[in-house]
């Protein structure tokens, strides 16, 4: 999981710097994203520096050089500060997708999802129930319903044949 939390991660960055953090050049732009990719990396993600070396194809040392000088590029960077600002933001809120689960949490989930599962199904017979219920009564009213249909009574008129209904129904004289 790690592996594709680095893919993230480079993605992210490259994609609000501008450049690809991969790249073999050392340019300040470059310098400047790689920072911020070990910064969370190391930071947010826990991530040793020799793993995050790996991941970049540096020596351990650039890592953590680089992550000395991070508080004062990012003191006298405003916009380097402002894009790893903009970087973080949005990886707060992408940072859940690439959490590990325990096989116990897993199991927990998957068993919250076949009880939910058993519920819509409950769901669904029930108003399955109703449509059958519904189609019945429409069927067995059809003609009543057509003929209201057909007039395009206004609501006043609807309102009247209503309670006319309700009189008939209840047997009292309309």
């Amino acid at each position: 999981m790690n592996k594709a939390k680095v893919t993230a991660i480079k993605n992210l960055v490259n994609t609000v710097s501008g450049v690809n953090v991969d790249s073999r050049f050392k340019t300040d732009e470059l310098v400047k994203a790689r920072a911020m990719c070990y910064k969370i990396m190391r930071d947010d993600c826990f991530m040793t520096y020799t793993f995050i070396a790996k991941s970049f194809n540096k020596n351990h040392a650039t890592i953590i050089h680089a992550l000395k000088e991070f508080e004062w590029m990012i003191k006298f960077d405003k916009n380097m500060e402002r894009m790893f600002v903009n970087i973080m933001n949005k990886w707060r809120q992408e940072r859940a997708d690439y959490e590990e689960l325990s096989p116990f949490e897993l199991k927990k989930q998957l068993n919250n999802l076949a009880e939910q599962n058993k519920m819509l199904n409950l769901s669904l017979i029930n108003v399955q129930e109703q449509c059958e219920e519904v189609a019945k009564f429409t069927k067995k009213y059809s003609k009543i319903v057509s003929l209201i249909e057909k007039r395009n009574l206004p609501e006043q008129k609807l309102k009247e044949v209503e309670t006319k209904l309700n009189h008939v129904l209840n047997g009292l004289q309309v």
